[in-house]
C-alpha cells in the first residue's frame, strides 16, 4: 500500500453541504422581535397614563351678553357687540396644559358672524383660568324672510338669542420637565345670550363640550 492508497482513504474537505437558513424563518424572527417591542412599548405607555390618570380640561362660559345685536334696515347686515367670559379648569393633579393658537368663532343660526384670537397661556395643575372674548362689528348674513321674522320676534319677546361659540386651539401636556404632544382641541358652547337693556333674565353659566382625543392618551371625564 502506497501513498496513493492513503490519499484515497483521506476524507475530502469539500464545502459545507448543510442547507442555508431559510429567509422566511429569519423574517419571522424579525417580526416577532418587532411585535414584542411594540407590545412592551404599548404596555409601558398604558401603565404610565393609568398612573398619571389624566383628565380633560373643562370649559364653562360664566357670563355673556349683547350690548348690540340688531339687523340693518334692509335686514342683510348684522350689527353686534358680544362680550363673554370663559372659565377653563385643569382638574389634573400631575399634569399641566399649554394652550396655543387659540381662536374663537361666534355663530348665529349656524353662520359664523365673527372670530377672535384669544391669548395663549400655560395652565398649571389644579388651577382655573378666566379668558375673555370680545366680538364687535357688522357682518352680512344670508337670512331668509322667516329667519328675519324669528330674529325680530326674539328681540321683541325674550331678548335672548341662541349663539354657538366654538373654540379651537393646540395643546401640549406638561409632565415634570417634559412637554408631550401637540394636540388639536375643539370646544363647542351652546349659549342663550341676553340683550342688555331687555327684559331678559341674566345669563346662565353654561358647560361646553370638549373634543380632545389624542392618540395614546386615555382620559377620564
Amino acid at each position: 500500500m502506497g501513498d496513493a492508497d492513503v490519499e484515497k482513504q483521506a476524507p475530502e474537505n469539500g464545502p459545507d453541504s448543510s442547507p442555508p437558513p431559510e429567509p422566511t424563518s429569519r423574517l419571522g424572527l424579525i417580526l416577532k422581535v418587532v411585535a414584542a417591542i411594540v407590545v412592551l412599548l404599548g404596555l409601558t405607555i398604558l401603565f404610565f397614563w393609568i398612573a398619571v390618570n389624566p383628565r380633560k380640561m373643562k370649559f364653562y362660559v360664566t357670563d355673556a351678553s349683547f350690548t348690540q345685536f340688531s339687523l340693518s334696515n334692509d335686514n342683510t347686515t348684522l350689527q353686534y357687540n358680544l362680550r363673554l367670559y370663559v372659565t377653563v379648569r385643569n382638574p389634573n393633579r400631575r399634569i399641566g396644559f399649554h394652550y396655543d393658537v387659540v381662536e374663537a368663532g361666534a355663530y348665529y343660526d349656524g353662520e359664523r358672524f365673527d372670530s377672535a384670537n384669544l391669548m395663549s397661556f400655560y395652565q398649571p395643575r389644579k388651577t382655573t383660568t378666566v379668558v375673555d372674548a370680545w366680538f364687535s362689528g357688522q357682518r352680512r348674513l344670508s337670512l331668509d324672510s322667516d329667519e328675519v321674522v324669528e330674529f325680530n320676534e326674539r328681540k321683541g319677546n325674550s331678548g335672548i338669542y341662541p349663539v354657538d361659540v366654538k373654540i379651537r386651539f393646540f395643546t401640549s401636556i406638561k409632565l415634570g420637565t417634559m412637554n408631550i404632544g401637540d394636540f388639536k382641541v375643539k370646544v363647542k358652547c351652546g349659549l342663550k345670550v341676553p340683550l342688555s337693556g331687555s327684559s331678559a333674565a341674566g345669563f346662565t353659566t353654561t358647560k361646553c363640550d370638549v373634543d380632545f382625543n389624542p392618540l395614546l392618551v386615555i382620559y377620564n371625564d
